[in-house]
C-alpha cells in the first residue's frame, strides 16, 4: 500500500500538540570566586537536575504538573509517556534546553527514546520572523498584548524548593503552569507565521489548510516562485496556502 493510500485510510485525528516547560535546579559547586572563569567537573558537588515540569495538550484545559517530590522515576516516566504520545511539541527554547534535560533524565534511568515528534520552538520562530527589542518570553508577550509571566520570586524560590519549603514549591508550581499556558497562547497567536507540519498528515486529507486543518479556504491571488505559479488560498484562521496541481495544499 502506498503512503498516500495509508494516509487516506487513517481515521481523522488532529495532531496531538503538547506544550511543555521544565524547571531545573542550580548546580552546586566549589568555587574560589564569585565570577569563576572556569569550573572543573571535579568541583561539582551536585549537578543540575529536573525539579519539575508542566505540560498541556492543545484544546485541553488541564495544565499537568509533575515534580520530584512524588518520585523522580514517576516524574521522568510521565515526561517519557507524554513525549511518546505527542505529534508536535511546542516550547520556548525547549529544543536546546527543556528537551535535552528531559532526555538526560531518561537515559540516566535506562529509557530508550520516545517515538519521534516535530518540534515548534517559538524562540527560534520569533527570532526568524520578528525583531523585538527583547526575545525573552515575557517581553514578547508584553509586546503583543498577551497575558505575561508573573515574577517567580527570584533565586529565593529555588533555594526554598531545594530546602523543601511548601510555600516555595507552591510558587514554583504556579510559575511553571503559567509558563506553559502563556507559551501555548503565543503558539496560537502566531500560528499563521509558523512552519508547522501539514495538518493533513494526521487526518489523511491533504486538501485542507496546512496550519489548522480547515476546509474554509478562499482563493486569494497567485503565489509565484522562481519557476512556478500556484493558486493562493486564504484560510479563515489567517494562514496562506498554495494549491498544488493535484489539489493538495502547502504553506504559501
Amino acid at each position: 500500500m502506498m503512503l498516500s493510500d495509508r494516509l487516506a485510510a487513517l481515521k481523522p485525528q488532529p495532531a496531538k500538540v503538547l506544550t511543555l516547560d521544565i524547571e531545573t535546579s542550580p548546580a552546586q559547586v566549589f568555587t574560589f570566586s564569585l565570577r569563576p572563569d572556569y569550573i572543573s567537573p571535579n568541583q561539582i558537588i551536585e549537578p543540575t537536575r529536573m525539579l519539575c515540569f508542566a505540560a498541556k495538550w492543545l484544546d485541553d484545559d488541564e495544565v499537568m504538573f509533575f515534580n520530584e517530590r512524588k518520585g523522580r522515576e514517576r516524574m521522568v516516566e510521565a515526561a517519557w509517556r507524554l513525549l511518546d504520545e505527542a505529534d508536535v511539541v511546542v516550547g520556548y527554547n525547549h529544543v536546546r534546553f527543556d528537551i535535552p534535560h528531559m532526555q538526560r533524565e531518561m537515559v540516566e534511568l535506562g529509557y530508550g527514546p520516545p517515538s519521534p515528534w516535530v518540534n515548534v520552538d517559538l524562540l527560534t520562530e520569533v527570532r526568524k520572523h520578528f525583531r523585538f527589542m527583547s526575545n525573552k518570553l515575557g517581553a514578547v508577550l508584553d509586546s503583543l498584548g498577551l497575558d505575561s509571566k508573573d515574577d517567580p520570586g527570584g533565586f529565593a524560590t529555588w533555594r526554598g524548593v531545594l530546602a523543601g519549603d511548601p510555600k516555595a514549591w507552591a510558587t514554583m508550581q504556579t510559575y511553571n503552569r503559567q509558563d506553559v499556558q502563556v507559551t501555548e497562547d503565543l503558539y496560537v497567536y502566531l500560528h499563521q507565521w509558523l512552519r508547522l507540519p501539514h495538518a493533513g498528515l494526521f487526518t489523511g486529507d491533504m486538501k485542507v489548510c496546512y496550519a489548522c486543518g480547515s476546509r474554509s479556504l478562499t482563493p486569494d491571488g497567485i503565489v509565484r516562485t522562481k519557476a512556478s505559479a500556484y493558486l493562493r488560498l486564504l484560510c479563515d484562521c489567517g494562514a496562506y496556502n498554495r494549491m498544488m496541481t493535484n489539489g493538495e495544499t502547502r504553506k504559501a
